[in-house]
């Protein structure tokens, strides 16, 4: 079976605390499909925002994953910023995996955290952003991170965000949220982004701090690594351009083998990511079958570009490649 593909998202290493709404903020209506949803600002210790759009989908629904599977669709998370600000691309907790009568399944039965990290790119003191003169707080170096509670200006923090959750129908829910009243700090658990996690879900972790190592040749992915004492160990394929990977039939991921303590999996596929400056190939390897068991994003460069076919697995933070889109 062929999936087909779309652009990719990376986790970086970064510390996060959660970030939670004033007690005057509005509650967003209540929604088909949909137990309860926010959207929460975040703080890094090092003064990055990142923002937190958290989802439960009500008994019986489903929201998705950046690669949905055979049906779906993955969030749409659109954010205004302050002059000089960036959104990274949207980073995902690790799934649910399945497959049904629709065919395969990538996404979240329970509550779920869709986070994107945004940066300041500009010089200190542009207009609107966060330390600017006229914002909260005393001046400060430019490269200094904003201090945790500091307010957030007012606009054009705002965030709105699309969600499709299905059952036996699927709807699109919608939410959007000004950050005009946030305020960061309180008691606030600081956490690592990377292979850390999040209401229960762990987050993508880097392949080199696992000991995970890949490389392309003839027509499959050869991944590699330690099985840090699971017996199941998983490959399912992320969001990429162009790319078709070559599923089991009746499978929503490529099963690994764990031979004296290492895992070896083998995944074939029928075409490479499509874009030269950007991976040929991306995915989740999967330690265990629970939700807070580890996972590792891997990325393979494309030879087209340059990299060598046996060039090990990369990763890359929030912002150095390609919003999701579909």
């Amino acid at each position: 079976m062929a999936v087909a593909l779309l652009p990719v998202i990376r986790a970086c290493s970064v510390a996060l605390a959660l970030v939670a709404p004033p007690p005057s903020a509005p509650k967003p209506a209540k929604q088909e499909g949909i137990a309860s949803s926010s959207i929460h600002w975040m703080r890094t210790v090092e003064g990055q925002w990142v923002l937190s759009v958290t989802v439960e989908p009500a008994p019986g629904w489903h929201a998705y994953w950046e690669n949905p599977g055979d049906s779906g669709s993955s969030p749409d998370i659109a954010l205004t910023l302050p002059m000089g600000w960036t959104a990274g691309p949207t980073i995902y907790p690790r799934p649910d995996v399945a497959h049904g009568d629709d065919g395969a399944f990538y996404g979240y039965g329970s509550r779920v955290h869709y986070l994107v990290p945004v940066r300041r790119g500009g010089a200190a003191g542009e207009s609107g952003a966060p330390g600017a003169p006229g914002a909260p707080g005393a001046p400060r170096d430019p490269g200094a991170p904003a201090p945790v509670g500091e307010p957030v200006r007012p606009e054009p923090w705002s965030a709105k965000a699309s969600v499709m959750v299905c059952k036996e129908r699927c709807l699109m829910a919608s939410f959007e949220s000004s950050a005009r009243d946030a305020v960061a700090g309180g008691d606030a658990l600081p956490l690592g982004l990377a292979g850390g996690a999040v209401g229960g879900r762990s987050l993508p972790d880097r392949p080199e701090t696992l000991g995970v190592t890949a490389s392309i040749a003839a027509g499959r992915v050869q991944i590699h690594g330690p099985a840090r004492s699971f017996t199941s160990v998983r490959f399912i394929p992320a969001a990429l351009t162009g790319l078709q990977v070559s599923l089991p039939e009746g499978a929503a991921a490529v099963e690994g083998t764990v031979t004296n303590g290492r895992f070896r999996i083998e995944v074939p596929f029928e075409t490479l990511g499509s874009e030269p400056s950007g991976p040929a190939f991306a995915g989740l390897v999967l330690f265990g079958n629970q939700p807070s068991d580890p996972c590792v994003r891997l990325t393979l460069p494309h030879p087209a570009g340059g990299a060598a076919s046996g060039a090990p697995v990369t990763s890359n933070p929030p912002g150095s490649g390609p919003a999701p889109g579909r």
